[in-house]
């Protein structure tokens, strides 16, 4: 396992760092099973055809991970990850060049703006302006879909008396900040099933400073929520949290970036799913058989939890079909900086939403959401959200 914290001396082994590259690219090489991923595969293999894999240099490595946009999808379909002898892990090591690279260049003015999602709630009405122009500022190629930052805080209310359950919400940056209705629905279908939910004192996940390879900032965000995460968690508090990047971050991404296991957080429709499979709540509603077309975010597949949001909505009488196009290609800035490659990256999938007969489009990615209004003109809802929509037809 390589490490993450730019305390750890390892991190800024550059000899170890090359070694590794030259070893897996070898790999990769020969394998290319990986080759429509993301363009840091095609970037690597025209390397490796030109010059070999044993003569790649620091500068090829610094290039192919500034093409990666952290979507694992590597890791999840390779056949030689750990406990293979290969032990590959491609994913990881874009994710220490990455940072590595960053750390020794330094940050740009875009890098800091882009991982200050922590702030944008105190300085509101400025970031609504910079996003407008998010194109100059931000460097957000012309065409690409902005989320557009709300005008409000979500609005929750906690009305439970005698809980069956106790959960802290992470509630995101990108749920709070551009996609409140998520965190309300989620407090209030939680609610109506005796789940108390209360918000805690996180900070943003560490997934836009990864994007922009702010090491320190990451290790400081990692480093604070978890001990937030135990401090509930000692008091019986679950942890949960709406968006599967987040979740990610935390119970898979942290085990890098703090050199430990970090503690069980949840996916919000995966801990639901938990309590319905126990026997702790019945879900009830009706969706009336709903043709949905349903998005797989890259990061729920890396988490390994089934499809929980679509199994809770089959629950409700909604015929629900899987896309499977693969990824979305946005994945944050990275996406929205490199719109002409993530249009390539998420073609096949905008294509399957364009020309969906299905009532209804889901997914628990708010930024792959966007791409299927970009390619279709409608909104995709949060399986939270269509629960809630389910839950209405009973009285």
């Amino acid at each position: 396992m390589y490490s993450l914290n730019p305390n750890n001396p390892s991190f800024f082994d550059s000899e170890k760092l090359k070694s590794e590259f030259v070893r897996q690219a070898s790999i990769c090489h020969g394998c290319r099973l990986c080759f429509n991923y993301c363009p840091a595969f095609p970037t690597l293999f025209n390397l490796t055809d030109k010059k070999g894999p044993k003569t790649l240099t620091l500068e090829d490595l610094n290039l192919v991970s500034s093409e990666c946009f952290h979507c694992n999808m590597c890791y999840v379909n390779c056949p030689y990850t750990p406990p293979h002898e290969f032990a590959m892990d491609f994913a990881h090591l874009m994710d220490w060049a990455w940072l590595n690279y960053k750390s020794k260049a330094g940050l740009k003015l875009r890098d800091m703006l882009w991982e200050s999602m922590d702030v944008l709630p105190l300085v509101r009405p400025l970031a609504k302006g910079a996003l407008r122009a998010g194109s100059k500022i931000l460097g957000v190629e012309e065409d690409a879909p902005m989320p557009e930052l709300s005008d409000r805080e979500p609005r929750i209310e906690n009305k439970v008396e005698k809980p069956i359950a106790k959960v802290v919400l992470f509630p995101t940056c990108l749920a709070r900040n551009f996609f409140p209705e998520v965190v309300e629905d989620l407090v209030e279908v939680y609610n109506k099933l005796g789940i108390e939910v209360k918000m805690g004192n996180f900070r943003c996940c560490g997934a836009p400073m990864l994007d922009a390879g702010d090491a320190k900032r990451l290790h400081e965000n990692a480093e604070h929520n978890v001990r937030e995460i135990e401090k509930h968690r000692s008091q019986g508090y679950e942890v949960v949290t709406p968006i599967p990047t987040c979740t990610m971050m935390m119970t898979k991404e942290y085990q890098y970036v703090l050199d430990r296991e970090p503690p069980k957080v949840y996916d919000a429709m995966e801990f639901l799913f938990k309590m319905k499979r126990e026997g702790k709540v019945e879900i009830k509603g009706d969706l009336g058989g709903i043709q949905i077309l349903y998005h797989t975010p890259c990061h729920l597949k890396h988490l390994k939890v089934g499809l929980p949001g679509v199994q809770l909505i089959r629950g409700m009488n909604a015929k629900v079909t899987t896309a499977d196009k693969g990824c979305s290609g946005i994945d944050g800035g990275w996406g929205l900086r490199n719109y002409s490659k993530a249009k390539v990256v998420g073609a096949k999938m905008m294509e399957a939403f364009a020309s969906s007969n299905a009532e209804q489009f889901s997914t628990e990615c708010p930024l792959a959401g966007l791409q299927v209004r970009k390619a279709s003109g409608r909104r995709a809802m949060h399986p939270i959200s269509l629960l809630k929509e389910g839950m209405k037809s009973v009285r």
